[in-house]
């Protein structure tokens, strides 16, 4: 099991995490053509391309968290206060 832990300022950041994640965890060297791997993922080549590639501003967070469900991985999510230093 993979623990993610992420302190992302912003959106994309957040996505970019995930995103590195999925693809670390995508089934490779198994004989799956990419055919057949955008096909299991439900999506096209061009998009499983755009994955692989880390083109994060080309997915939400709703997607990436779909597409982590469809590789059999845990999602889960946390949220914090940011922390203040105060002096």
């Amino acid at each position: 099991m993979t623990t993610l832990i992420l302190s992302a300022s912003t959106r994309l950041g957040l996505r970019r995490a995930a995103m590195k994640t999925l693809v670390a965890h995508l089934p490779e060297g198994d004989g799956m053509t990419k055919a057949e791997l955008a096909d299991m993922l439900g999506i096209t080549r061009a998009r499983l391309h755009a994955l692989k590639k880390g083109r994060a501003e080309q997915f939400s967070l709703d997607a990436l968290v779909e597409l982590a469900l469809r590789l059999g991985l845990n999602v889960r999510m946390s949220m914090t206060r940011a922390y203040e230093r105060r002096d």
